[in-house]
């Protein structure tokens, strides 16, 4: 057995039946607590994922594609 999960034991077999309610309410509360602090992270991510393909509008022409991928071509080729 780890040593936390050791400690944790040790803790647990010294509770009485209504501290382990309030146990399981702490747990539920950081348990919670991560979740959303997760998601949250996950809707900022793709926030700027989609910021990204929303600044893109692409080329007005295939004249202005060409042009521009000459122009990085010439850009990456510049010592």
């Amino acid at each position: 057995m780890t040593p936390t999960a050791a400690m944790v034991n040790d803790l647990l077999n010294s509770l009485e039946a209504e501290d382990y309610n309030s146990v399981i309410s702490y747990i539920r509360f950081l348990s919670d607590s991560r979740k959303k602090d997760k998601a949250k992270k996950s809707l900022e991510a793709l926030a700027e994922i989609q910021s990204m393909f929303a600044e893109d509008k692409g080329w007005d022409s295939e004249e202005s594609m060409l042009a521009d991928m000459a122009k990085f071509r010439r850009e990456r080729l510049m010592p």
